[in-house]
């Protein structure tokens, strides 16, 4: 049984495709805050990357921001994207044909293949409806940590907030670093770039600087 009910992952669709219609595939229709914002999520995704020339998965790769912050930087990389809205892949195939990105629902169809790291920025958030949380994201790592050689990292929305939306889930830091470790070994909780948002980073204990 799929953890993100179809429903749920359907309605996921339908909220951007309605943001889409509204403001096309653009980064307004993202609905991730402010491109300072994103570039700083971006740095914290980056300093889980290892080696050169890293292979890297975005789940849930919107318009393949984090690939055009790496390329910006300088960053070597093989890029793969995969994103359930078929408008946001459309338009990263245009924009960057030297990448791959493809259709996909890693709950229902998995992953193909194997790559160094794994990323999933601002893709877990929406409050669903007959699917739980944490679960959905304690299998997205489960699942990611098994296609990787080095590191998996994933942002979220903290429960330590002032203020929460109903439309959006907010999760507690110290449940997730529970269900990490129970995955890997080497887990990284990072609440210090924004104060309502932080990263869980899973290595594999293969990667240089691993003392046992």
């Amino acid at each position: 049984m799929q953890t993100l009910d179809p429903y749920d992952a359907s309605q996921v669709v339908l909220r951007y495709q309605k943001r889409i219609a509204e403001h096309g595939a653009t980064f307004a229709s993202l609905c991730s805050g402010s491109a300072e914002k994103q570039a700083i999520r971006h740095s914290v995704h980056a300093s889980a990357l290892r080696g050169i020339n890293p292979s890297i998965l975005g789940v849930g790769c919107g318009l393949g921001d984090f690939y055009k912050y790496l390329t910006d930087h300088g960053v070597d990389c093989s890029y793969s994207g995969y994103d359930i809205v078929p408008e946001y892949v459309e338009e990263c195939r245009r924009a960057f044909t030297q990448a791959t990105f493809h259709v996909r629902n890693i709950f229902a169809d998995g992953i193909d293949g194997d790559y160094d790291s794994i990323v999933m920025s601002q893709v877990l958030n929406n409050r669903y409806q007959k699917s739980q949380n944490v679960e959905v994201m304690r299998q997205a790592l489960e699942i990611a940590f098994r296609h990787t050689h080095v590191s998996v990292s994933v942002d979220m929305l903290s429960s330590y907030v002032e203020f929460q939306n109903p439309e959006v889930f907010y999760y507690s830091p110290e449940e997730i670093f529970r269900a990490a470790k129970a995955i890997a070994q080497r887990v990284v909780i990072r609440h210090d770039y924004r104060g309502f948002e932080f990263c869980v980073q899973l290595f594999h204990e293969s990667v240089d600087g691993y003392l046992k």
